[in-house]
């Protein structure tokens, strides 16, 4: 009986030693997740920052090229008006 006890309370020491092991690995592999989600949330906070620029700019150009549209019809359209009065200058 006395052997079975000592034989017991060794797998018993055992699974205790494996245990703590096991619990460093699992915290060690926790800090690794919690590092990576993390990364994972600056990395989704930059690619809306990105994607907010990209359409900041967008938007900017659309407008530079409507202005520039409006402006060169503009000056077609003032074109055509001095076009008749050019001869009469040289007269």
């Amino acid at each position: 009986m006395a052997v079975r006890l000592r034989q017991v309370q060794r797998e018993a020491d055992e699974c205790d030693a494996a245990l703590v092991g096991l619990e460093r690995a699992h915290a060690e592999i926790q800090r690794k997740v919690e590092a990576a989600e993390a990364e994972v949330e600056a990395l989704r906070r930059q690619r809306i920052e990105a994607y907010e620029r990209f359409w900041v700019v967008r938007e900017q150009r659309d407008r530079a090229r409507h202005v520039s549209r409006r402006l060169r019809r503009r000056l077609e359209r003032m074109h055509r008006r001095l076009r008749p009065f050019e001869g009469c200058v040289g007269d």
